[in-house]
């Protein structure tokens, strides 16, 4: 299950790693957002084969701000692990389903990162750092606190990348480090002279498992923002990560419409494509059969969207078809109120949704799917069972309108507003991919 299933809170966190990002910054981040560290850590230390550690979180103050600080302890003998070892461990716990798969992403990340730089089989990654009882607790436990927040959504600004050298259990490494870029492939980055290393590979992997990079126009209501210190000692000052809690200025009735034409892709590989897409949040997908240049024949894939989702279907588009360009419009939409809820049929519960208009009548159609499994569990025809649910979803609407259950359930993203649904576009330059440095 995707995070967007996951019944996320609806405000976002922008992690903002201009002053530095690592493992423990992210984690401190979250304590200052008001996650428990003892809940965190009664959750963390079930992992089996854990060895004991303690969380120290104080406040110090670095270049003039006051921030969270979080330090890992544990006994100098714990073991160093490999890769295979880590998600065993994640596999054997008893953690939350969402926890786990969110984890084990990260580590898996990493484990693509080290190998792709020593030459090696992802499974015969041993970890160094990485594998250190703080390594883990910063990974694990950052995902904890996260949904202890309610998995609002992620996103991060551009990174900024330090220089010189780092002492790693390889020798003497060059800032970034190897993993950190090549984690960091695909996202937007920016070299600079600030000494010693600004980005961690765990906190790089953090953010390429569990973020997405910030669009350029999403506006947002700053409602809270904390900062979180690195535990460096020595040399320049700790770095400084800031994070801000927010409530996205996305206006329901708007939604992002990518639109890309293809002419030399297998038809074999559509369906696939639009199951990618819908798993990652597309609100609809559907394909056009057209003429191209040349008399060619061709298809236009159109996906809509929510605007905080664009990127990232953006990237599937890329990496999936063969398209090398993807045109981006917004589109207002008006809609019913509208929601969800069961009625009951001679075949069983079926799943309706319905729709009011500005004068009280409520419209309804059967969900296909619903209608489609108890058709086939009954071994029915599926017009029947699909007029059996309008016949019994009629019944329950008369008088001008169906009660809302406590089973019921408002649809994503259905707005408020009454009268008719309607669609109308709105024109919009699609401008070239610009970016602001972060100050």
């Amino acid at each position: 299950m995707s995070m967007h299933e996951r019944g996320r809170s609806t405000r976002i966190l922008i992690v903002d790693p201009a002053g530095g990002l690592s493992g423990d910054m992210f984690l401190a981040g979250l304590f200052a957002l008001g996650v428990g560290s003892a809940a965190v850590k009664a959750v963390v230390s079930r992992l089996p084969g854990l060895e004991p550690f303690s969380l120290k979180v104080d406040r110090i103050r670095t270049r003039g701000i006051s921030a969270e600080r979080v330090r890992v302890g544990c006994a100098p003998s714990a073991c160093e692990r490999d890769l295979a070892s880590i998600l065993r461990m994640i596999g054997r716990s008893k953690l939350d389903a969402a926890v786990k798969e969110l984890a084990t992403k990260t580590f898996l990340v990493l484990g693509e990162a080290e190998a792709k730089v020593h030459g090696v089989k992802r499974e015969a990654v041993h970890f160094h750092e990485v594998g250190a009882v703080d390594s883990i607790v910063d990974i694990v436990g950052g995902v904890v606190a996260l949904g202890m927040l309610g998995f609002p959504k992620l996103f991060h600004r551009r990174f900024r990348l330090g220089s010189g050298f780092i002492e790693t259990s390889h020798g003497e490494l060059p800032v970034p480090a190897p993993a950190t870029i090549e984690i960091l492939k695909g996202r937007s980055v920016r070299l600079d002279n600030e000494p010693g290393e600004v980005v961690t590979p765990t906190g790089a992997a953090l953010m390429k498992a569990l973020a997405e990079e910030l669009p350029e126009d999403l506006a947002f209501v700053p409602k809270r923002v904390v900062y979180a210190a690195g535990t460096r000692e020595g040399g320049p000052p700790p770095g400084m990560l800031r994070i801000i809690e927010a409530e996205p200025m996305v206006v329901e009735r708007y939604v992002a419409v990518l639109r890309t034409t293809i002419d030399d892709m297998s038809p074999e590989h559509y369906g696939y494509v639009q199951e990618r897409l819908f798993e990652e949040g597309a609100l609809e997908v559907y394909l056009t059969q057209l003429i191209m240049k040349k008399g060619r024949p061709g298809v236009l894939v159109t996906v809509l969207c929510e605007p905080p989702s664009r990127g990232r279907l953006l990237e599937i588009l890329f990496a999936e078809t063969t398209t090398l360009g993807v045109r981006v419009s917004y589109e207002e939409r008006e809609e019913l109120e509208r929601w969800t809820e069961k009625v009951a049929t001679p075949f069983g519960a079926i799943q309706v949704k319905r729709g009011r208009l500005a004068d009280g009548t409520v419209k309804t159609a059967p969900e296909y799917e619903a209608c489609r499994a108890v058709a086939r569990k009954k071994g029915v025809p599926l017009a029947k069972v699909y007029q059996t649910a309008v016949r019994a979803a009629s019944a329950t609407a008369r008088g001008g309108g169906a009660s809302k259950g406590p089973d019921a359930k408002r649809a994503d993203g259905a707005s408020k507003g009454k009268g008719a649904a309607r669609r109308r576009s709105v024109e919009t330059k699609v401008r070239g991919p610009r970016r602001r440095e972060a100050r």
